[in-house]
Formats: C-alpha cells, sequence, structure tokens
C-alpha cells in the first residue's frame, strides 16, 4: 500500500470518527439544576496535619529555614504575595525569605482564624485569615490578611504548591 492510500484511509477514518461524533446528542444538565458538589472533606485527624503544615510553612518562612521551606515547597511554587505586582518561585520566595531575616525581621507570632477547606482528590485549597506579629529591630508590625494556600498529597505527605495572600491592614 502507497503512502498516499495510506494517508487517505488515514483521513477517512478521521472524518468517520468526527461526523460519528457529532452525531452523539449530549444532554447538558438545565441552567436551572444546581451544581454538583464537587468537594470532599477531610477526616479530623488529616485537616490537623495539614493545618500544621500549613502552620510550619508560614514559620519556616519568616525563620528563613531555606532546608525546610525545600523540603514542604513544590519546586513548581507560585506565590502571590501582599504588596507585589507579580509572583513569585521558589527560589524567588526562599530569597525573600533569607532577605526578611538577613535585614534583622524576626518571627513574634502567626495565627489562622477561621479555615476553610476544599478537597479535589489529593489536592486541597485551603483558604483562611491570618494575623502574623513580626519585628525588626524592636518595632513591631501586625499584619492580617487573607489566604489560599493550595497543597497537594504527593508521596505520603503534603507538598505546599502556591498561595495568594492580601493584606487587610494592621489591627486596631
Amino acid at each position: 500500500m502507497s503512502f498516499s492510500v495510506l494517508h487517505r484511509a488515514a483521513l477517512y477514518g478521521v472524518a468517520l470518527a468526527v461526523s460519528s461524533a457529532s452525531s452523539c446528542t449530549v444532554r447538558a444538565q438545565p441552567a436551572t439544576s444546581p451544581a454538583p458538589r464537587v468537594t470532599t472533606t477531610l477526616p479530623a485527624e488529616a485537616r490537623t496535619a495539614l493545618e500544621r503544615e500549613r502552620r510550619a510553612v508560614w514559620v519556616h518562612w519568616f525563620t528563613a529555614d531555606t532546608a525546610a521551606l525545600r523540603r514542604a515547597l513544590g519546586p513548581e511554587l507560585v506565590a502571590m504575595s501582599t504588596g507585589s505586582s507579580t509572583w513569585q518561585t521558589l527560589e524567588e520566595s526562599i530569597a525573600a525569605s533569607t532577605r526578611f531575616r538577613a535585614d534583622g525581621g524576626t518571627l513574634v507570632s502567626v495565627d489562622f482564624e477561621g479555615t476553610t477547606l476544599h478537597r479535589f482528590g489529593e489536592t486541597v485549597v485551603m483558604f483562611s485569615r491570618y494575623h502574623v506579629v513580626t519585628s525588626k529591630h524592636g518595632v513591631r508590625s501586625d499584619l492580617r490578611g487573607r489566604a489560599t494556600e493550595v497543597f497537594v498529597r504527593s508521596g505520603g505527605r503534603w507538598v505546599h504548591t502556591s498561595w495568594h495572600l492580601d493584606e487587610s491592614g494592621a489591627s486596631p
């Protein structure tokens, strides 16, 4: 069989498959039906472990524990932080952590409240409000805001792959 015959046969097969697929009827749910639930919950023990991991990542960042950050953060990290018009890669985030510490910054406390989780299989999106108190040369900064963080379960552990932070200002 020559190439042109094979080529025509392949094109005929593709055309047949496309025409067959286009004649299938796909029934969409009416717009008045509620959207299906797509998230599942985490067992209490797993949720506690994930919240502990999230807190540890924040502590590691503010204490410039770069080895711990490399163990906890995915190499494909996308980090969107307050005051920045762009996002950071893993290397850029670790460099910012190191600069914070080198410039005299220390972590006083970090707390989270109102945490909500959306689980999609092995991926969890965590929404929360944060409160971070830092000190630099004796001057305290009190930051509050909202965080959206993404964790993926891989190799038997949670890997932090991205975050998006906004700031709601200092506490009253």
